[in-house]
């Protein structure tokens, strides 16, 4: 198995580094083609919050405020892009390809950022966001939302400091859920290719978790060998233990699977999972 497009959207804001030169990494094992998406504000969008008092000349002084604000962002993305390209060998070109190496483009589109993303992310193998903190712009969180839960596709979150590699130890979390077996799954290309392997559960109450038996046999067959822990939580959040795991493990990948809630909760995973991706100090790959 393979990764074949990987979208990275830019903001033209300091996360950008980041994405891409994990975008990048994720793509080079594969000669996989990472699209750099900008998302073009829709000035037009904002109008209707300014009611009927407002004269043209204002509206129109709006408009080219914001147009000006996002020709600025979509100059910083480009540069960022060629930046990241020329440190990490990567190719820039004029449109997806599929090379013996891997390559990336530049796409532009206009209009809401989370629904564009998760438009743009529907015939994508792989998205790659920032890291997300939970007190990010509410437009960050929403755009990931909609990518998890909307599109099915796997996001790989990035760690504060771009990686030169990623995948080579990676921990994978049971728990026998149908989450669980999709990011184990949709994370195949990665294990194929990792040099280490290690599958932990929580430990809760005193039964010793048996789930990580049927993971193991399935990778078996897939010719990917692995190492098995239970944590101990202790008295710990388990979105702490969790990563504490990881870190254990010397892992610069944790493969989970996420816990999604409804959007009417305004709850975007459930507690484990939302404690993971607030304080990880490692890249993530999550699938809803």
């Amino acid at each position: 198995m393979s990764f074949a497009k990987i979208l990275a959207p830019l903001t033209g804001g300091a996360r950008d580094s980041a994405v891409l030169g994990s975008a990048f990494a994720a793509a080079r094992p594969f000669n996989a083609h990472v699209v750099a998406l900008f998302v073009r504000p829709d000035p037009a969008e904002a109008m209707p919050f300014f009611g009927e008092g407002v004269s043209g000349a204002v509206l129109q002084e709006i408009v080219d405020v914001a147009r000006s604000a996002s020709d600025k962002a979509g100059a910083e993305a480009r540069a960022t892009l060629a930046a990241a390209a020329a440190a990490a060998g990567i190719e820039v070109v004029a449109a997806p390809q599929k090379t013996k190496a891997a390559t990336a483009s530049y796409r532009e589109v206009q209009g809401n950022f989370a629904d564009q993303l998760a438009r743009e992310s529907r015939l994508s193998d792989l998205v790659v966001l920032g890291p997300l903190r939970e007190n990010d712009k509410p437009g960050l969180m929403e755009a990931f939302e909609a990518v998890l839960l909307d599109t099915g596709r796997p996001i790989l979150l990035t760690a504060q400091a771009p990686p030169t590699t990623i995948g080579a130890r990676i921990a994978v979390g049971c728990d026998g859920s149908i989450s669980s077996a999709h990011a184990v799954m949709a994370a195949l290309p990665f294990l194929e290719t990792a040099e280490v392997v290690e599958l932990f559960t929580v430990r809760r109450g005193e039964a010793m978790p048996q789930v990580c038996g049927e993971v193991r046999q399935y990778l078996a067959l897939h010719g990917i060998s692995c190492g098995e822990r239970t944590v101990e939580p202790g008295s710990r959040p388990l979105g702490e233990a969790v990563l504490e795991a990881a870190l254990q493990c010397r892992a610069d990948l944790l493969v989970l699977g996420s816990y999604a809630q409804s959007k009417l909760m305004q709850t975007f995973f459930g507690s484990v999972t939302k404690h993971v991706v607030s304080h990880a100090q490692l890249p993530l790959f999550l699938v809803h």
